[in-house]
């Protein structure tokens, strides 16, 4: 049953633009500012859970026209082929366990066990008919001074005292697939920085920022636009130095609304 209702197409209403990403942009835009906007982003969501979502949702929604995908220094590194095989990969296979097969993640390092213990449960044990891999955006308080600027970067981009390597065999793999699918479908790809506070923007590892740079050259040759607010940080407000808070997306959520009407 699970397997039937898995292939079918998916299909939602009222949707022009769907964000699509980890929890920067679950807690970062926010779709009550327009009504032809979906956020269907989760925590820890790696790219290729959203090219396999992206894929879903644009085989079966002709309407959508433009696909917001969060694009941070943090999705450049190998924090991300980490996360499979630490405790966050069961978040990553349960939410995303109807769109993944052993075929996807063969080439990759993940933790099989939690993977076949995710298949059990949310796909043999009773017919799942709830869309598991279907975010939504999230409120969050602003409380940045309770979090620990160093801490969030050590985990972004330091293995111990050594700068991470990039993802370049995995996480920005399934970015240029994400490119080449929506080029395929005919849909304007933005994406987007949802900003951070000005501590982790100044410890951000200078590899990193080169490397973001970079890409984003590579990314406006192939035509696909990117967003970084130009706002002060301090203009904004936090739910820790790197994630937005409730009233932190109802100031960058318009801006980027406004941004993609721009360049219609």
């Amino acid at each position: 049953m699970n397997r039937y209702l898995n292939a079918k197409q998916l299909r939602v209403k009222d949707c022009k633009v769907i964000a699509i990403g980890d929890s920067h942009i679950m807690t970062g835009i926010n779709p009550g500012f327009s009504n032809t906007i979906k956020n269907y982003a989760q925590s820890s969501e790696p790219y290729v859970a959203s090219y396999l979502k992206i894929k879903k949702l644009l085989s079966g929604n002709p309407d959508i026209g433009t696909v917001l995908l969060g694009f941070g220094y943090h999705n450049l590194s190998s924090y991300y082929d980490d996360k499979l095989m630490t405790n966050e990969a069961t978040a990553i296979f349960n939410n995303n366990i109807q769109l993944l097969g052993r075929g996807t993640l063969d080439q990759l390092h993940y933790d099989h066990k939690r993977f076949v213990n995710s298949f059990i449960v949310n796909q043999c044990i009773y017919p799942q008919i709830n869309k598991l891999y279907l975010g939504d955006f999230k409120n969050t308080d602003s409380s940045q001074d309770k979090s620990n600027v160093d801490q969030t970067i050590a985990k972004h981009f330091y293995d111990g005292n050594t700068i991470r390597n990039f993802s370049d065999s995995f996480n920005l793999v399934y970015l240029d697939n994400i490119v080449d699918l929506c080029l395929e479908f005919d849909v304007q790809l933005v994406l987007v920085r949802t900003p951070t506070s000005n501590a982790y923007s100044r410890k951000v590892p200078n590899p990193f920022k080169n490397k973001y740079l970079s890409i984003v050259r590579y990314m406006n040759k192939r035509g696909i636009n990117t967003f970084a607010s130009n706002k002060e940080a301090s203009q904004y407000y936090f739910k820790d130095h790197s994630h937005l808070s409730s009233k932190g997306a109802g100031v960058f959520t318009p801006l980027l609304l406004n941004y993609i009407e721009s360049i219609k």
